[in-house]
């Protein structure tokens, strides 16, 4: 444990140069193992930089320390944009088309807003400085992380939906909100314990981090002296203006005016009424020949495809192409396990005659499985076949996942535990930050433990979960955030340890899906949030905000987040009609629904009933010992046949979990995003590589930015208003057989 800054100590005083960028080379895959002949890194210089590209042209190699960071103007910016993030992004949450106040718009906010005040503060206010002009660059990255820290902050809300609309259970509201609370706190906690391995490392890139970090030194105007050797002389100040101000007008067509465009299938046009054409090409099926022409469409589930470097892209679209269009198709055509009963994707369960599957008829008064009534109504549930084969893969995905962390980075991580306490390797930035008193790791430690004391006795008197389970779900956390969060920092795209926890939590709270929720918000969810920590902990490594100033914010503000967030969900439970059902198409809470069918496959039924030996099911679990054998392979490959280079691409956790966003997903996005991944990170990385260092990711963020306020707008001041635009068939579902089985038929719950 350190309680100073002697973790970046005992550098030498060796600069390093910038080597390949991640789109070309394999050290962001395969090997980037601390080698013992690497530099290690002395004082600050012009010559100094990252060894990787993505972070030179996007992070400052130089500091200043006496710029100022923690003042009144960012931390009432933080606190105001809390509240308004939190409030906006819980009421579209539950909205069938969800919208979020993301990272791009927060930055501009918080920079106008900075601005503002810079402007017309008085310099002291009851002896106090408030306006130290000018709105520095470290005031406007720590009102932004506190702002972001929010996110994942209402990811009880979907467990409370299932409880109160499929469940009938309603959880006191000083419980929920202490769940918020102690999750957030868990979160960071696992966060802080980890950053040694996961934020120190120069290898730990985060590529999310970059667009944050480029964008808010762009609106600075803090970069353009360091590129303006480029042959392209538009500033990226103006550049993001101008791309800002194209997006906000495009996104009037896919969001108003031609919804169709965010989900164009041209090749389902042609015969919509044809069943097995509308499952194979429609949106809502395998998406084979559709297009989305909406940005918001393409990031809305996997991130940005800029961030994602180009051998990234090749595994995820092969690891897409091969279960969504290969494997999916040959099978559900064959009706294996009755599938054509069933839509060929779908986020929800079926009885035997592919109907809905009632929970009502299985559960007795206390939510509990009543054995009698499962015995004559539901030991005969049924999955889309879509659902099943990502369940397949996934397993399989995960378990390489940990097999290939050890493989490929068990030797730096291991490393990485001692040279942090002795001889730590770090890169530029990390010089930079050893000006500043590190957080103790105890720190983190008493956080954990004061967590779990109050989530068990919450847990115990709200009768939802105990504590030996939360102990075991935070520990299990751990071990499956690394090797989730190196694939994540090192290539962009983000995936989870679902199947695991889900797996685990089966065993143990069987036949109890009101536990079984708030579990899967303790795993799952947590999980998710942990990642959002270690990319603010990266942002704030990169842009050199004290790790002590950071602290108290990243406990306070998510806090501050999850109340708001809970009391703008109960008042819409309580005053939208119909909300949450099918009834009112535009408050499907569709995040809800997914979490309620994954209560009934996980907790009503349990996996030895679903996936165990007499089950029809039962193959799927061999992906838990195919997915390990994987990487094993590809890794022997690579030593025995050094001289094939593409080996050492191949990551198969990467091609085993490409779908893993399907079916929330709409499958129509991979084809889409891949395509524009192509464009970026290879089509104009090798043709026009000058451009793509200078805008690339500034054109990202812009693009964000111009769906956000567009989007707002169009929310607020028409569709609120119930102020659509006419009929057309732009605006029309003109493949509505995608989501129906294979005789046609829309599912329905089946008549009482």
């Amino acid at each position: 444990m350190t309680n100073n800054n002697d973790e970046y100590k005992n550098l030498d005083d060796t600069p390093s140069k910038p080597i390949e960028s991640m789109n070309l080379h394999s050290i962001l895959d395969n090997s980037f193992e601390t080698d013992a002949n690497t530099p290690l890194l002395g004082p600050t210089n012009d010559n100094q930089q990252s060894p990787y590209e993505e972070v030179a042209v996007s992070v400052s190699n130089h500091d200043d320390p006496t710029v100022l960071c923690l003042t009144f103007r960012s931390v009432f910016i933080g606190i105001l944009l809390i509240f308004v993030k939190a409030i906006t992004d819980q009421l579209f949450a539950l909205r069938t088309l969800p919208l979020s106040l993301d990272i791009g718009i927060i930055m501009l906010l918080s920079s106008m807003m900075g601005k503002f005040l810079e402007k017309i503060l008085p310099e002291k206010l009851f002896n106090m400085t408030v306006n130290p002009k000018p709105f520095s660059v470290k005031e406007h990255t720590l009102a932004v992380i506190m702002v972001m820290s929010a996110d994942g902050g209402s990811s009880l809300i979907p467990a409370i939906g299932v409880q109160r609309f499929y469940y009938n259970y309603y959880l006191h509201h000083f419980n929920a909100i202490i769940f918020m609370i102690t999750f957030q706190l868990f979160a960071l906690s696992i966060a802080g314990i980890l950053k040694r391995y996961l934020v120190w490392p120069g290898a730990m890139i985060w590529p999310k981090t970059l667009m944050t970090c480029c964008v808010i030194r762009t609106l600075h105007h803090e970069d353009e002296t360091e590129l303006n050797q480029s042959r392209w002389t538009m500033s990226r100040f103006k550049f993001f203006w101008l791309m800002l101000l194209f997006q906000f007008l495009w996104y009037w067509f896919p969001g108003y005016i031609f919804p169709l465009l965010a989900s164009f299938s041209f090749v389902c046009m042609i015969a919509p009424n044809n069943i097995i054409f509308s499952q194979v090409t429609g949106a809502n099926g395998l998406g084979i020949g559709a297009l989305q022409f909406d940005w918001n469409a393409w990031v809305s589930f996997l991130d940005s495809p800029i961030f994602v470097p180009f051998w990234a892209h090749v595994n995820i679209f092969v690891g897409f192409v091969l279960a969504i269009w290969i494997v999916i198709p040959i099978l559900y055509y064959t009706n294996i396990w009755e599938s054509q009963k069933m839509p060929i994707i779908s986020n929800r369960v079926f009885d035997i005659d592919g109907y809905y599957y009632d929970t009502n008829k299985v559960l007795n008064n206390n939510s509990r499985l009543n054995e009698t009534a499962y015995n004559a109504y539901g030991s005969e549930i049924r999955l889309p076949f879509g659902m099943t084969v990502i369940f397949g893969f996934t397993m399989a995905g995960f378990s390489a996942a940990i097999v290939h962390t050890i493989l490929y980075h068990g030797k730096s991580c291991v490393e990485q535990f001692r040279l942090s306490l002795v001889d730590q390797k770090n890169d530029v930035h990390a010089r930079l930050m050893s000006h500043y008193a590190e957080v103790p790791e105890f720190w983190y430690y008493i956080l954990f433990v004061v967590s779990l004391i109050l989530s068990t006795i919450n847990g115990y008197y709200s009768e939802s979960l105990s504590g030996y389970i939360l102990l075991i779900t935070m520990i299990l956390n751990i071990i499956f955030v690394v090797p989730i969060a190196i694939i994540t920092a090192t290539t962009g795209f983000p995936i989870g340890a679902t199947m695991l926890s889900y797996v685990i939590g089966s065993l143990v709270l069987v036949g109890n899906p009101v536990s079984f929720t708030i579990y899967e918000f303790y795993s799952v969810a947590c999980q998710s949030k942990i990642l959002i920590f270690l990319i603010l902990l990266k942002t704030a490594h990169y842009m050199k905000i004290p790790p002590r100033i950071s602290f108290p914010f990243l406990i306070l503000c998510p806090i501050i987040a999850s109340i708001v967030s809970y009391i703008t969900a109960i008042y819409l439970f309580n005053h939208i009609p119909n909300i949450c059902t099918r009834q009112n198409p535009q408050w499907r809470c569709l995040a809800t629904e997914t979490s309620y069918s994954l209560s009934i496959i996980w907790a009503v039924v349990g996996i030895v009933r679903l996936f165990g030996p007499k089950s029809m099911y039962s193959s799927l679990m061999y992906g838990l010992i195919i997915g390990p054998i994987l990487p094993i392979i590809s890794w022997f490959l690579c030593k025995k046949l050094p001289h094939i280079k593409w080996l050492v691409l191949i990551n198969f956790p990467i091609i085993l979990l490409a779908a893993h966003a399907i079916p929330t997903a709409p499958a129509a996005e991979y084809p889409s995003w891949f395509l524009v991944g192509f464009i970026f990170n290879y089509v104009i990385y090798r043709h026009a590589h000058g451009w793509w260092k200078k805008y690339a990711y500034v054109f990202s963020a812009a693009m964000s930015c111009g769906v956000a306020v567009c989007g707002i707008l169009i929310t607020f001041a028409l569709q609120n208003n119930h102020i659509s635009f006419p009929q057309w068939w732009g605006t029309k579902d003109v493949c509505p057989l995608s989501g129906a089985n294979y005789s046609g038929v829309i599912p329905t719950y089946r008549d009482l």
